[in-house]
């Protein structure tokens, strides 16, 4: 439905209607909580996001805008103003490190281990009989071959992840490490950072891509509303 502005003595909060008591916490709507915070700051607004599915109603009298009014932008005017502060010269920006080679990488972790070697020997076909009731040796040496590589590759996710963050420590005001997905993603960050700072983070960026000779890809994405270092929550209770 239609986004509007419920606004109070220079402050606003940026709401939408719904006939539902709860909304679905699906990807496509989670997108769209994203968007709306996105498009209001690209109107040079400074957003404090709010926790998805903070839903007023009317009660009484007092209708669900006056509500936001009496609740929020009356009550907690002097916190959202000292947020206002404080987040007005800053953005969040998330940075992706991806492997650009996987093959290379876990030739590299096999090379340089020679538990991980010693174990890849001993799955060599073997004459020994086989004994009724006992998991056939080269299955037990695959399983822990593979959790070998995992831990190898989970070092090196973590090696990789701390020196590009060393890099860019130094340009965030704060920083945090979400999660990845898949084995080429090393690292997926977000980081707040002074608006006049983007440009260096994208040159810190670039620089590491290039000392690691093609074997990274790294994406910067922003500038985004700073949903991974704030969240108001509101409640409604009397």
């Amino acid at each position: 439905s239609e986004v509007f502005a419920v606004p109070h003595n220079g402050i606003a909060a940026v709401v939408s209607a719904t006939a539902r008591a709860k909304l679905e916490i699906s990807r496509g709507n989670a997108l769209a909580h994203q968007r709306v915070m996105e498009a209001v700051m690209q109107r040079g607004h400074t957003v404090l996001p709010v926790r998805f599915n903070t839903i007023a109603e009317d009660k009484g009298k007092s209708t669900a805008a006056q509500r936001i009014i009496d609740r929020v932008l009356v009550a907690r005017r002097d916190e959202i103003l000292g947020l206002l502060t404080t987040m007005r010269p800053l953005v969040e920006v998330g940075v992706k490190g991806l492997w650009t080679n996987m093959e290379a990488i876990f030739r590299d972790i096999v090379a340089s281990s020679p538990d991980i070697q010693s174990l890849r020997k001993k799955l060599l076909p073997s004459s020994a009989p086989a004994v009724p009731g006992r998991r056939p040796t080269n299955v037990t040496g695959q399983i822990k071959l593979g959790e070998r590589v995992k831990q190898a590759l989970e070092a090196r996710k973590c090696g990789t992840e701390a020196a590009l963050m060393r890099r860019l420590r130094p340009l965030a005001k704060d920083s945090r490490k979400n999660k990845t997905f898949g084995d080429p993603m090393f690292a997926n960050l977000a980081l707040l950072v002074d608006k006049s700072r983007q440009n260096d983070i994208e040159a810190v960026l670039s620089a590491f891509e290039s000392e690691q000779a093609g074997q990274v890809k790294l994406r910067c994405v922003g500038p985004l509303p700073p949903c991974n270092f704030l969240e108001l929550v509101i409640t409604w209770d009397d």
